[in-house]
Parts: structure tokens; C-alpha cells; sequence
């Protein structure tokens, strides 16, 4: 039996709550949750399981912070907490900023940054996101270090 993903949206408290089912992709999943709303600003937690996780995690390279090539897991592991934060990226395309802690099978603890397209639903993601009204928070390179971080404007600034 497939259970396909699934959202609601309470507009008067600004919250969508849902779950993605087996196979979908954790970020890709929440965008389309966004996009079924109309959502481009807020954030978002989430538990559940995934068989598949491919994450970035920090390092130094030359003493400066970095990231790692892709670290993959191709197991089932218990999500235990994802948090990530909803904008847009300098084209105007839905963005989310996606970090989380998982446990494998083992009882081996990690986390990172999550990579969009790389992190398969096992049995459910349950997730809910909290919607902000007039702010857009835009994901910009900033040169000085290198990065595409989140700004934050007044949605009239967009």
C-alpha cells in the first residue's frame, strides 16, 4: 500500500502540517508542500525515517570552515530532527536551508547540511511549518566568504 504525501494548510495560524510517504525526497517533498500552499517564507521542522541520507558536514580546508564532498548512508536511519529555513534563492525560486540529526541502525549519531534530491522517505516524514507573512527571506552569494546565505527583507523589498 502506497500513502502518498500529504498537507494541510491553517491560514488564520500561518501553520501546514503533513507527512511525505516512502520514496520521496525530503526537500523536494517540502517544497512541493510549499508550493501547494503558496508558502515561499517560514520554517520548518520535521521526524521520521529515511533510507537514503546524503549530507555536507564542516571542515577545515586550509584553516579556513568548509564543507565535505557528500557523505552518503545508503541505510535506513531515524531522523530525529530537522530544521531548515524557507526562501527563495537570487532567481526567485523556492530555497530551503535544510540541517538534521539522524541515528542509523548501528546506533551511530550524525547530522549536517542536507542535500536536495539525496534523502529518500523509508516510511514517513512528519512535518510541520511555520508560515511568516512579510518577510522574504532571499538566499544571496556573499563574497567575503564565499557562500549563498539567507538575507532577510520586508516582503515590500522583493
Amino acid at each position: 500500500m502506497n500513502r502518498d504525501s500529504h498537507s494541510v494548510f491553517d491560514e488564520k495560524r500561518g501553520i501546514i502540517m503533513g507527512y511525505l510517504g516512502p520514496g520521496e525526497d525530503l526537500i523536494t517533498g517540502l517544497k512541493k508542500a510549499c508550493q501547494k500552499h503558496n508558502v515561499s517564507s517560514g520554517t520548518v521542522s520535521c521526524i521520521g525515517s529515511l533510507s537514503t541520507v546524503s549530507v555536507y558536514q564542516p571542515e577545515y580546508e586550509n584553516d579556513q570552515p568548509a564543507y565535505s564532498k557528500p557523505i552518503v548512508w545508503n541505510s535506513l536511519v531515524e531522523l530525529l530532527s530537522g530544521n531548515g529555513i524557507l526562501g527563495k534563492d537570487e532567481e526567485g525560486h523556492l530555497d530551503i536551508h535544510f540541517h538534521g540529526v539522524f541515528i542509523d541502525h548501528r546506533k551511530n549519531l550524525s547530522g549536517g547540511h542536507f542535500i536536495e534530491g539525496k534523502n529518500i522517505v523509508a516510511i514517513t516524514v512528519e512535518f510541520t511549518i511555520l508560515v511568516s507573512e512579510g518577510i522574504q527571506p532571499v538566499r544571496e552569494f556573499y563574497k567575503p566568504l564565499g557562500y549563498h546565505l539567507f538575507n532577510f527583507y520586508n516582503e515590500s523589498e522583493v
